[in-house]
């Protein structure tokens, strides 16, 4: 008897399986879903960072004090490889083309610069990026930190010889950076490999909408939760492939290294692909019609974006971000695959990511189970 229903289970699967194969192969919207558009846009996100990082960045400089120690500030600025600098009379003009992205820093030196420095007064010489444009404002001011080490190490000597004091020693800080957190300030280890596995994420949700969508016979098999699953399962493959060959081409074309293994890789984004399919049957099913649920993929990637710890490192978000944050399939991926991808961890510490991800498609399938048929009856389903 058990065997009997095994043989049937697999039957009902292995032909929604086929069919949607066959279906999907056969319809061009699909084609662009699972490999045309996602190619095409890694190829062009690839292409905006290749060198890296952000070179030659507009930063604006307004220079009051016209020293020594000032021109030598903005000429070693701008021989730096990530701020171009562009000199202004004006400082609101240059606050004016900051707002407006003209520039993406802004350099002010004070009146009387190099003076008080010679004086020990401790001025300051401030470097302003606008936040809106989070990428090319940060970058832009990458150079600044160590350009200020260096000025403060050459007047100290400067100004302890004059006092005729030895300088007291400095305190040894170590620091220590979370795995998400961009210390290298280099793209193709960072935002490109992360913009890659969160804009997977946009076309496996609107795929599984789409696909679910399309054909009532789903609601003539049985059992119905194995036909479901064989209807999305060449998906599944297809974007886990998807995933494995955008990482392969980063590895080729970009000059990265994975530390770990690649096979740990292609576990997770297998669990990843079948977390992002269930986000997108929830708000197939627990929307009016087929627009809402298009509507609301936006909210969820935008929500993905803010709290996966790409743009804002999670440790620095209140507690109810974190909460959000620990809520989306993306920011475990994350963190799994920049441990593989970085650190090469081993395998047993992947594998609480692994079920984690799994517990989505489990819950979302609890969540559906009476809902979902129901769903498959309205007039929007072909």
């Amino acid at each position: 008897m058990e065997m009997g229903r095994l043989k049937a289970g697999w039957r009902c699967f292995n032909r929604s399986f086929n069919v949607e194969a066959r279906a999907g192969f056969h319809s061009m919207v699909l084609h662009w879903l699972t490999w045309i558009f996602p190619l095409l846009l890694f190829t062009v996100i690839s292409a905006n960072f290749s060198a890296g990082t952000m070179l030659d960045l507009p930063v604006a400089a307004v220079d009051n004090d016209h020293s020594t120690l000032s021109r030598r500030i903005i000429r070693d600025l701008n021989a730096g490889s990530h701020a171009q600098i562009i000199q202004y009379n004006d400082l609101q003009q240059a606050q004016v083309d900051l707002r407006s992205a003209k520039v993406y820093a802004l350099l002010y030196i004070p009146h009387n610069f190099e003076a008080d420095v010679l004086a020990a007064r401790q001025p300051i010489s401030a470097l302003y990026y606008n936040g809106l444009f989070y990428g090319a404002g940060l970058y832009s001011t990458q150079d600044f930190p160590g350009l200020t080490s260096e000025v403060n190490q050459t007047y100290s000597q400067i100004i302890a010889t004059a006092i005729g004091r030895p300088l007291p020693p400095l305190a040894q800080v170590s620091l220590s950076y979370e795995s998400l957190f961009n210390a290298s300030g280099n793209f193709i280890y960072y935002q490109l490999f992360a913009s890659t596995i969160h804009i997977l994420q946009l076309f496996v949700v609107t795929c599984t909408i789409y696909v679910l969508s399309r054909r009532k016979v789903l609601l003539n098999a049985r059992p119905f939760s194995l036909a479901l699953i064989g209807k999305l399962a060449p998906y599944t493959i297809i974007y886990t492939l998807l995933l494995m060959v955008q990482i392969a081409t980063l590895v080729t074309y970009s000059g990265a290294r994975i530390n770990g293994n690649p096979l740990f890789m292609l576990a997770i984004g297998f669990f990843y692909i079948m977390a992002a399919q269930s986000i997108g049957l929830l708000l197939f099913t627990f929307t009016k019609d087929i627009i809402t649920a298009y509507t609301l993929i936006g909210l969820l990637v935008g929500i993905a974006m803010t709290y996966s710890g790409t743009a804002v490192p999670e440790l620095s978000m209140p507690l109810i971000a974190q909460i959000i944050a620990n809520i989306e399939p993306l920011t475990h991926a994350l963190y799994a695959l920049f441990d593989v991808f970085l650190r090469g961890v081993p395998a047993s510490s992947l594998i609480d990511v692994c079920v984690l991800l799994l517990v989505y498609p489990l819950l979302t399938a609890f969540l559906v189970r009476k809902r979902l048929p129901k769903r498959l009856q309205n007039g929007d389903i072909r």
